[in-house]
């Protein structure tokens, strides 16, 4: 998250984490977040991961080297554009930092796209 924040990348927790941020009694085995760039980009955050002694698992999910499961997401389906939502996002705190996280509501009314 600081290295994204660092290199100016928009993100957002989104999916079963945002949920369980916001009080959900669910569980999951990885962290998505919706990166701010376009899908035909996403080596770029991928690179950024594996600088930081992360290793690639599949197209856009990278372990990190404390044993997280990140999935880095371009496109979220039944929501408006990144911006649009991220106003709408709420701010909580996450491993440490204060992050997006998107809301109950558009994390139901979403359908997370990977490549």
């Amino acid at each position: 998250m600081g290295t994204l924040a660092a290199e100016k990348i928009g993100f957002q927790l989104v999916g079963m984490s945002a949920a369980v941020l916001q009080g959900v009694p669910v569980a999951t085995f990885d962290v998505d977040f919706w990166i701010d760039l376009p899908a035909r980009q996403y080596m770029r955050v991928i690179r950024l991961a594996l600088a930081q002694g992360g290793k690639m698992i599949r197209n856009t999910v990278v372990e990190l080297a404390d044993g997280t499961l990140v999935n880095f997401i371009f496109e979220v389906t039944g929501l408006r554009g990144f911006a649009t939502e991220a106003r709408n996002a709420v701010r909580l705190k996450f491993h440490g930092q204060s992050v997006l996280v998107m809301p109950l509501e558009s994390i139901r009314a979403s359908t997370l796209v990977t490549l």
